[in-house]
């Protein structure tokens, strides 16, 4: 049984999560129109997005890991 994770991908993924995440989180700002608001929307927006990026492509990795054993 060899399990290899493929951090490269896990990054990548968060990466570009948070990217969604933090443009989502610029949307939200905008729509409440409160301009205090928008870092703290960026950050949340980008850190939950990069968290579920990295939770989804570990999964991902994880079932292709169980369809080869």
């Amino acid at each position: 049984m060899n399990s290899q994770i493929n951090f490269r991908m896990l990054f990548f993924s968060g990466i570009m999560t948070a990217l969604a995440g933090a443009l989502l989180g610029v949307i939200i700002a905008h729509i409440a129109e409160r301009e205090s608001r928008r870092p703290v929307a960026i950050v949340v927006g980008s850190g939950v997005g990069f968290a579920i990026g990295v939770g989804y492509e570990a999964m991902q990795q994880n079932r292709e890991q169980e369809e080869t054993d």
